[in-house]
């Protein structure tokens, strides 16, 4: 038998070029990514501790259908149902095109992760996160949050979610109050930013209102000005997810165009980031091969909700949000959840 040797694969003179180019911009991004990190301005911030995993979990899960219930911009749809609100995770399957999910998979990294920060924001494991956006703001601003506002809730903003639609009954306040002696387009600021943050005044029923934008893939915008010149001045903070060599979350004060805002950076391999986006694979994963399908991750409370999921398949859609929302520990679960945890016990700078 004759035998063939395999010739060493070699790239043409052309594609050598372009991969060198792409070595050399991977590696001068990182070298500005490593030299933001070490700046003095940013600053390392913990998330706390997952307490209750199954919370976690269920949260991801919710954020998702969610998502998917209530975006106005996926182009594969429940909305475009005529049986809509009312739809099942088998309508989707069954009148959508097969790989309808990798289509908006994509979309769902950014719109869904806003989503998922309604949720994750609202619960314990995050207080630290929320303790720290309203020390800087108290500090930007030259105010203090009394500690009669000892509740507070996240609720998802802008006019390509249905969940914003009566958020303006919310809330009595905007805050800041005014910048540049102009107060706030109250209508135009819900539809033109992502997340709003209500903190309230139980005993006198006094709600603040105070506004930001989420990126959930090109994070790194966040931090130029081309980016908020597009955006509402009293959008104040951000969260976004950005490259990043660790797997860390970290926090600055941005000056653009004179206005002062707290901005919050995921990196990419953040273990928050890794969860949705596993979340959302194993959800591609369903609508292709459907229900019956064996899957299993080897996490004991992921499987938990991933099987709750299957089990609602011909069930209506909000149906499962409800079961998922029973499991979700915070305060009010982006308009659905009455129950609320006052947390927060002294907001003074």
């Amino acid at each position: 038998m004759k035998m063939h040797h395999n010739k060493q694969f070699q790239l043409t003179p052309t594609a050598q070029l372009n991969w060198a180019l792409a070595v050399s911009h991977i590696s001068r991004n990182l070298q500005v990514v490593m030299k933001w990190i070490e700046s003095d301005l940013v600053t390392p911030i913990s998330i706390g501790v997952i307490e209750n995993e199954r919370s976690y979990w269920a949260s991801h899960f919710y954020s998702v259908i969610e998502c998917i219930n209530s975006h106005k911009n996926l182009q594969h749809s429940p909305m475009k149902f005529e049986s809509y609100p009312i739809w099942t995770l088998n309508d989707m399957r069954g009148f959508l095109p097969q790989n309808f999910f990798e289509h908006i998979q994509s979309y769902l990294y950014n719109w869904g992760f806003q989503y998922f920060l309604a949720t994750f924001l609202n619960q314990r494991s995050s207080l630290g996160i929320v303790e720290e956006l309203l020390e800087r703001l108290s500090e930007m601003y030259e105010v203090r949050f009394k500690a009669s506002f000892n509740e507070y809730s996240f609720y998802i903003s802008g006019a390509d979610s249905s969940l914003s639609e009566k958020l303006e009954d919310r809330f009595t306040d905007v805050f800041p109050p005014e910048l540049r002696e102009v107060k706030a387009n109250t209508k135009k600021l819900i539809n033109e930013s992502d997340l709003c943050l209500i903190l309230k005044n139980p005993h006198t029923n006094r709600k603040v209102g105070i506004f930001g934008e989420v990126e959930g893939i090109h994070g790194n915008k966040l931090r130029n000005k081309s980016y908020w010149d597009s955006k509402q001045d009293f959008c104040v903070f951000s969260f976004g997810v950005v490259d990043g060599p660790n797997r860390e979350c970290y926090v600055e004060n941005v000056d653009v165009n004179g206005i002062d805002r707290v901005c919050f950076h995921f990196e990419k391999e953040n273990y928050v980031v890794q969860d949705f986006h596993f979340t959302l694979e194993y959800m591609k994963q369903l609508f292709q091969n459907g229900p019956t399908c064996r899957l299993a991750s080897r996490n004991e409370e992921f499987d938990y909700f991933l099987n709750k999921v299957k089990s609602f398949w011909l069930k209506p859609a909000g149906e499962l949000l409800d079961e998922l929302s029973l499991f979700i520990d915070g305060n009010d679960l982006i308009g659905k959840r009455r129950k609320t945890i006052s947390i927060i016990t002294d907001l003074q700078a």
